[in-house]
């Protein structure tokens, strides 16, 4: 990856906003697609969302404060329960900076963590005691009759803040997705009726004895997994990095609270496959795009 800057006075040389019109795999097929090119100069602030809770499979946050240049381009796309985030920016605090120009990058998953026990439970069959780990997908948790404690936050943070004169740089390729689960209901869709709809199997999973794993979904099921490759770099300031992610499928845990004052350097992939896509889920692939 670069790291060298190509900066210039102008504030914003281009900004794309589309909703492209991809070949449709199901009716209710909707696409979203943003692509921002920035090139600043001066005292910058950004706050910039993307997706929302639990609907897009995660949400990215970007915070951007200081005095210095900056050059940055973000290419988004997002679907139904699945986001995916190319994103890439260079930077550099003023050598006279009143606030060093720091840019900070939190993904928040919509993937449930792994869980202890917060009340010992001894009816009917179980036998469960307070730090128990249990699945949050357990009909006891489902339910609300056993309260629990999540072990991670299930985010991932970098925030890089260069002194003056120094550099920064972060790039980030993400995708992740949360297909709606055993005991989730459609959003805003209801029956003659007036009651609200369950997912249509083929876009849901769920529990089945008859599989290896204990589950199952539908051909159009768009998984339960991040991918995250990351680069972080500053030449000197102050750079830190928090990570709590979990997975109640496999019972894996991986939490890291890092902080370095100086030179940094982080290059870095990371894979949480919990529940696979069916075989004609969006992906939000390149090639999903022609």
């Amino acid at each position: 990856m670069k790291k060298h800057f190509y900066l210039s006075g102008i504030l914003i040389v281009a900004l794309l906003f589309s909703v492209l019109a991809a070949p449709a795999i199901a009716e209710d097929d909707e696409r979203f697609r943003h692509i921002i090119r920035y090139s600043m100069d001066g005292r910058i602030t950004i706050d910039r969302e993307l997706g929302h809770p639990c609907t897009t499979g995660a949400v990215k946050y970007l915070t951007v404060r200081g005095f210095g240049e900056m050059t940055r381009s973000e290419d988004i796309r997002i679907a139904p329960h699945i986001i995916a985030v190319d994103d890439q920016t260079e930077w550099k605090t003023a050598e006279d900076a009143l606030e060093n120009l720091t840019v900070t990058v939190t993904f928040d998953l919509c993937a449930r963590p792994m869980s202890a026990a917060a009340y010992a439970y001894d009816e009917g069959d179980y036998d469960i005691r307070v730090g128990d780990i249990i699945n949050v997908y357990d009909p006891l948790v489902v339910s609300g009759d056993l309260p629990v404690s999540a072990l991670t936050d299930q985010i991932w943070s970098t925030r890089i803040s260069p002194d003056p004169g120094e550099e920064g740089i972060y790039e980030s390729d993400f995708r992740a997705a949360y297909g709606p689960g055993p005991y989730e209901e459609k959003f805003g869709q209801m029956d003659e009726l007036g009651e609200v709809t369950f997912y249509d199997d083929i876009y849901r999973w769920w529990f089945s004895p008859l599989q290896p794993d204990g589950y199952d979904s539908g051909r159009q099921y768009v998984g339960n997994f991040i991918e995250l490759d990351q680069y972080a770099y500053i030449s000197g300031g102050q750079f830190d990095r928090f990570f709590s992610i979990s997975s109640p499928f496999s019972e894996t845990l991986l939490i890291e609270d890092l902080s370095v004052t100086g030179r940094a350097e982080v290059r870095e992939s990371f894979e949480l496959d919990n529940l696979e896509p069916g075989p004609d889920a969006i992906t939000l692939l390149w090639h999903d795009l022609f």
